[in-house]
């Protein structure tokens, strides 16, 4: 088989390949409940039924089947033995995996398809025999008048239909197959974004840029001679390109001195250079969209520290609709699906919400709330959203029935998708790998000195506690905690895939964790979880003199909050917090301004000589020490240094060509970042083989 059928049955088992679910295929089982596979045992089965009776060794199962220097013949034999289990199959007798000594193994039991026209019953159903038919047929015909026959057959007819609609309206009918395969479109050198096809779809446009540092171009590519064209403007900041019409792009842009335009630029048939049409406030990714020849976009108001939703109308009136709560973390993205507007709306620093916009009242309804935070968001058809999350596949979302299907793990590491037909075209980060870094302070000047841990994996949010160090790291395969002390460095969290570490702190010599937005124990024996609250985490943990401190949005909005056990409001508005000498530095929702808490003046806030916009930096951008007071300067590519004794404010140069993550600082007072080394990244299609 070249490609596997949505629903095809193995031994004693019916399979969807696309879903990586099985279920019991006797026919007396009537409360069969699916199996899952987990992705990695999912990839497997169905590389196996791709290729039936074919002997597979252990290299070519790792090259296929597992990422880039993941897999190992350890790994392959602890998957085969575990999908084994599940189909219960017999070693020395198997039915559907054999191991041939020494060379592998081979699938043996025969494969068949269920097409929609010889689809076998599922358990719990039933087909009436020819006999039976014509039986219960005749006994109809002699008890009952042929006018009760006509009016139930068309009653049958009618239900039918109605079902036939709803299951049409909740079933994506191109993705019987999940996509299988990751085609390259660009294979430039260095970095691209944000790609969009022309209507006629011979040339595709997207940004590039030659390094993390370097400025943004439009580029347009020939899709048969693959021959790529340069627009000379360039822009440090650039949004998402929308179509204006067959032959113009509009997007948001920041000029050489930083100022937000919105730019018009013909491209079709010639590449022509862009020209301002009004200016903005701030450039937002994806905060543009276009319906019924209007504009609407998102605008962040910095004066009134909020967000704005305007219209430009197709004479070029502009009118601000709507304005929304200071108390959301960002209002960042706008998305057109059929004939109406959407907005995805970032509740806190984890979760995301997604209204539609009701255009003629200026009010939002609230479709759904995602436990993620959702990237990117766009347009799959008339009713269903493809949306990029947080550590997750890519997932199509029903507007109406308000049901989500995952794309499969091939979409993993793609980002920024558009559907053309039955293929996506996205963003694929190649290589993307980071580093936690020890930086060194010293004489006026900031230098990076080395990885404070090698490895060839992802490293991020780092938490000390004496020599004890606890990090999370990719290296094992997923995100898991790591404890490090002196040289020494091992696994300590056994997390099952798919689940995030958002939070790593010490308290009182206690490791916690906010995982999935729920705060864990882990035991420093054995890695085990257990569960501290089973409220959802909206904010941040801070541990400082022993105490526990922690931000929370309530129904009163955001408070300051310490005591586990019998919580107390400390201070409304807070948003975030960090340890200061005798005391918290704090930040508001609504105002910028910093302030010095102290448990022993309560009620007396001391403003502080900094300005951090919760909207704009992330708690993972700032830190403090004993002595110091530190926060990225994203816009100036610098590190700010707040002195607690001499109340002076320094300023240092990035010592590095990308930006880092994020800043943490240990109880010695050394600094280290969370560094992305150099990386690139293609505009692939995604798509099925076939």
């Amino acid at each position: 088989m070249s490609n596997l059928e949505p629903l095809v049955k193995i031994g004693d088992w019916y399979y969807q390949a696309a879903y990586g679910q099985l279920l019991p295929a006797e026919p007396d089982v009537s409360n069969a409940v699916p199996v899952v596979l987990e992705p990695r045992l999912h990839s497997l089965l169905n590389y196996f039924l791709l290729h039936p009776n074919q002997i597979l060794d252990k290299d070519t199962l790792i090259n296929d089947v597992w990422p880039p220097a993941e897999g190992t013949d350890a790994a392959v034999m602890r998957a085969v033995g575990a999908l084994r289990k599940v189909l219960g199959d017999n070693v020395k007798s198997p039915t559907y995996i054999a191991t041939i000594a020494k060379k592998g193994y081979q699938w043996l039991c025969q494969i068949e398809p269920l097409t929609s026209q010889q689809r076998k019953p599922l358990p719990g159903t039933r087909t009436l025999t020819a006999t039976e038919l014509t039986h219960t047929a005749s006994d109809t015909e002699k008890g009952l008048p042929w006018r009760f026959i006509s009016a139930v057959c068309n009653i049958l007819l009618l239900g039918g239909a109605a079902l036939a609609y709803v299951l049409a309206s909740v079933t994506v009918t191109p993705l019987t197959q999940l996509p299988d395969t990751v085609k390259p479109l660009s294979a430039l050198t260095g970095q691209e974004f944000w790609a969009t096809l022309e209507p006629g779809q011979q040339y595709a446009f997207y940004w590039h840029r030659k390094s993390e540092a370097a400025p943004q171009q439009l580029a347009r590519q020939d899709l048969t001679s693959l021959k790529v064209n340069y627009n000379e403007q360039r822009y440090p900041v650039v949004s998402q390109p929308l179509w204006l019409d067959n032959n113009q792009l509009v997007f948001r842009a920041q000029d050489s001195e930083q100022h937000c335009y919105f730019y018009q630029q013909q491209v079709m048939p010639d590449f022509m250079p862009a020209s301002k049409v009004m200016p903005c406030q701030q450039v937002l990714t994806q905060g543009l969209a276009i319906l019924a020849r209007d504009w609407y976009w998102l605008d962040y108001d910095a004066d009134l520290r909020r967000y704005e939703l305007w219209r430009r109308a197709e004479d070029g009136n502009t009118t601000r609709l709507m304005a929304f709560e200071e108390k959301w973390h960002k209002v960042d993205q706008l998305l057109v699906v059929g004939s109406a507007l959407y907005l995805v709306a970032r509740q806190d620093f984890y979760r995301s919400r997604l209204y539609q916009v009701n255009l003629e009242q200026k009010q939002l309804e609230k479709i759904a709330d995602f436990d993620q935070q959702i990237i990117t968001s766009s347009s799959w058809d008339k009713q269903h959203a493809l949306l990029t999350l947080k550590n997750s596949e890519l997932q199509l979302y029903n507007l109406k029935s308000k049901k989500q299907l995952s794309l499969g793990p091939m979409t993993w590491d793609l980002t920024q998708p558009q559907r053309y037909q039955e293929r996506i075209l996205s963003t694929q980060y190649l290589d993307y790998t980071t580093d936690i870094v020890l930086l060194t302070l010293a004489n006026q000047q900031l230098t990076s000195e080395r990885s404070w841990q090698t490895s060839n994996r992802n490293e991020r949010l780092f938490a000390a506690n004496g020599e004890q160090i606890a990090f999370v790291s990719e290296r094992a395969g997923d995100n898991q905690v790591w404890l490090s002390q002196g040289r020494d460095s091992r696994q300590l969290s056994r997390l099952s895939s798919g689940q995030y570490i958002q939070q790593v702190f010490w308290h009182q010599d206690t490791l916690l964790s906010v995982i999935d937005n729920q705060l864990y124990q882990i035991a420093l024996e054995d890695g085990s979880l257990s569960l501290i609250n089973s409220r959802p985490v909206s904010g941040h943990y801070q541990s400082c003199d022993d105490i526990l401190y922690w931000t929370e949005q309530t129904s009163d909005g955001w408070q300051l909050m310490a005591g586990l056990q019998q919580p107390e409001v400390l201070l409304s508005g807070v948003v975030n917090l960090k340890c200061a000498p005798a005391g918290l530095v704090v930040q508001f929702y609504n105002d910028s301004t910093l302030a010095f808490w102290s448990a022993s003046q309560p009620q007396q806030l001391s403003p502080l000589p900094v300005s951090l916009n919760w909207h704009h930096i992330l708690p993972e951008q700032w830190t403090s020490t004993e002595r110091q007071l530190l926060w990225l300067d994203r816009q100036q590519w610098r590190l700010k240094v707040y002195d607690w004794q001499s109340g002076e404010i320094s300023s240092y140069p990035w010592p590095a060509t990308a930006l880092p993550l994020e800043i943490h600082s240990d109880n010695t007072g050394n600094l280290f970042s969370v560094q992305p080394r150099h990386y690139d990244t293609d505009i692939v299609w995604l798509q099925n083989r076939s």
